[in-house]
Parts: structure tokens; sequence; C-alpha cells
């Protein structure tokens, strides 16, 4: 009998766990479109960059809803305005605004659907200088950190974000370009090359930093990036170029709430999500909810390269594409390296007569490197 208890416990134990665990439900009732979502920082030292969106249901796999048709104003309290430019796909800018410090800004928005959004005056906040990005190989990856300090300790709420850069080739150098009508195979202009490529991201992570706490306003080795090994990141060399806000302790309090929600869910050890409530309000409809909190100040930013020299063997992007190719007859060419087919001729063939009979090809996967989701436009602050 004793033993059958044994037996039986760890599994009434894994049932009453799943019967303790209660759906969450939101106090918010879902609008037709969703709420609009507002991301963005009012800059005076360079491009203000404002993004509208509408969040979706978490049963909804759609991707970003934009809000696109917008228009959007800086305010000042002294009585300034600066219209914001839509750029497509729900993003919103200006190259510079001559912000002056001594003023509040808020954001005002008019949807296309003809609803009025408008922010509260947000006071103007120096950002410290960025002293240094750094990276270090922790376990298998790279992680990347931020440095900063303020001589005066009057910021204390940091935030970052970082757009990221890398290049890499593809395993073979194709020498020809596939064009039709007819089906043919023209030999590539060196302007035309499809070996060399860079791809970019940007952060999608809530990144803050608090020293409120701490005797002295210095932010060490903030971590902004864990990079695993032989990811594709680290193939030839990379570059991340990391931007740095000064918040004000409410903004911080309100998007730390917003990175536990989004970014500390999932298990049972989690905290609940908490409401959230930002400095943007919806004049037409005031109960409505909205998602953001606009702040105002300078910027400091910084940019790091990593050489794939830097890098242990082990942990650098191997290319597994295989050197197999085949050859592919002047009659076969629509068949092979037609647009979709998946082939990309590489050199023409010549036969043992020595005669020129067809092109030899590889996947395009292993052949063109714009296949992996880059472009072969070079980046103006790539170096040479």
């Amino acid at each position: 009998m004793t033993r059958s208890l044994k037996n039986t416990a760890p599994a009434l134990l894994i049932l009453l766990l799943l019967q303790c665990k209660d759906p969450y439900v939101s106090p918010y009732a879902p609008t037709a479109t969703g709420y609009l979502v507002v991301e963005g920082y009012i800059t005076g030292n360079g491009p203000t960059r404002i993004m509208l969106s509408h969040t979706i249901p978490l049963t909804d796999r759609d991707t970003l809803k934009p809000e696109i048709n917008a228009q959007l104003r800086v305010e000042g309290d002294d009585n300034s305005a600066w219209t914001l430019v839509g750029q497509g796909n729900g993003v919103y800018s200006i190259d510079t605004l001559p912000l002056n410090p001594a003023v509040k800004y808020r954001l005002r928005i008019h949807t296309a659907g003809n609803k009025d959004y408008l922010s509260d005056y947000a006071p103007f906040k120096t950002t410290p200088a960025i002293d240094s990005i750094n990276w270090a190989i922790v376990g298998g990856g790279i992680d990347i950190y931020a440095n900063t300090h303020d001589p005066s300790n009057a910021t204390r709420y940091y935030q970052w974000d970082y757009d990221e850069t890398w290049q890499y080739f593809s395993s073979e150098v194709s020498q020809g370009k596939y064009q039709a009508p007819p089906p043919s195979v023209v030999s590539r202009d060196i302007n035309d090359q499809v070996y060399i490529c860079w791809k970019s991201a940007i952060s999608t992570s809530l990144l803050l930093g608090s020293t409120a706490k701490l005797a002295q306003d210095v932010v060490y080795r903030a971590l902004l990036n864990s990079i695993p090994g032989g990811s594709h990141r680290l193939s030839y060399k990379y570059s991340t170029l990391v931007r740095q806000y000064a918040l004000t302790e409410d903004a911080y309090n309100y998007l730390a709430l917003m990175q536990k929600n989004s970014q500390s869910l999932g298990s049972i050890f989690d905290a609940q999500p908490v409401q959230l409530k930002g400095n943007i309000h919806c004049l037409s409809v005031p109960a409505e909810q909205v998602i953001g909190y606009i702040s105002t100040g300078t910027l400091q930013q910084k940019r790091i390269f990593i050489d794939y020299t830097q890098i242990p063997n082990d942990l650098r992007y191997h290319y597994l594409c295989p050197i197999d190719d085949h050859l592919v007859t002047l009659d076969s060419l629509d068949f092979y390296f037609a647009p979709g087919k998946g082939y990309t001729p590489i050199s023409e063939h010549i036969n043992r007569s020595g005669m020129f009979d067809g092109w030899m090809g590889n996947l395009t996967i292993c052949a063109d490197c714009r296949a992996m989701g880059g472009v072969t436009t070079k980046p103006s602050f790539w170096p040479n």
C-alpha cells in the first residue's frame, strides 16, 4: 500500500498544479481596431521618430497593425509647433527639432479614423554621453554592454535601443544572371554582384536601467544584447549602433511595468499583468486606453564593430551550403534558373571539345546572398 501511494503522489500533485492555473482575464475591453500604441522620443539633437500601431488579441496571428495616414505634431508650452512627416508603415519623423531645454513638449495625434490624442507636456531631459559600448565572450556567445555616468547625479533613469548590421558572404560567387525572354544567362556586371551582403535588425526589447538606489549615477555593464554562438550575425563583420535616452522617473516606472508585462510573463511564478497608465490620452473617447509614454530630451549614441578575427572559430557562423555545382544545359536554363526555381548560375561550362555548352549552377541560398534576407548596398557608415 505504501509503495502504491508513493507512485501515485507525484501524479496527484501535477494534477493539482494544473487545476490551480486560472486564465488571466484582461481588465481592458478590446476595441474593434485595438488600442493605439505610441512609441518614440521627442529628440532635441537628432531625428524624432514616432511609430503608431494598434494592439492585437493574443490569439491573433496577424503581424503589427500600423496606424497610417495620421497627422502628428510636436508642440511646446511656448506655443512652438512642428509637423512630422509620414514615412509609411506607421512611422512618422522629422530630421531635426530646435528644442529649448527650458520648454516642455507634447505630441498631438489626429488619426485617419478622425480620433484625436494628446500627450502630457514632458520636461526636457539632457542625456549624458555614453562612456563606452563593450562586448565580452560569455558562455557560448557574445554579450554587449553599455557604460555611462552622469557627474551631476541628475539622470538616474535610462533607456537604450539599438540597430545592428552585419556583413556576410554567399558560399559561392555567381558570375551569371538569368534573364528572359528568351531564357538566357548573361555575365554579371561588377556592380551587380550578389556575393557580399549586409543585413540589419532593430532591438525589440525594452532596455532600461536605473541608478536611483546608488550613491553615484553610474551605469556599469548594462546588458543590451546577447548573440548566441553560431548566429548568422557572427559571419564576417558585425556592428551595432546604441542609442541612449534620459527618462523621468514617471516614464521609467511606466516602461518598467510594460517590460514586466511583456517580457516577464509565462510561468506560474511570474507576477500577474498590471494596468498601464501612460501620459497619452484619447480626447475623442476619454475612457479609451492608450499604450505609450512620450518623453523629451537629447539622445546619445555610439557605434562599435566586431570583426570575425576577434571571435573564436567555434562561435562564428559557418556556411553549410554544399559546393556541389550542377551543369545546366542551354535548353534547361528556364527550368533551373527562372525566378522561384531555386538555382542560380555560377560560371560558364566549357566541355572537353572547348565549346561552351551551359552554365554550372548551385542552390540560390548558396550563391545569392540576398536569399538570406540581406541587401548588396553597402551602408554609408561601413568601413572600407
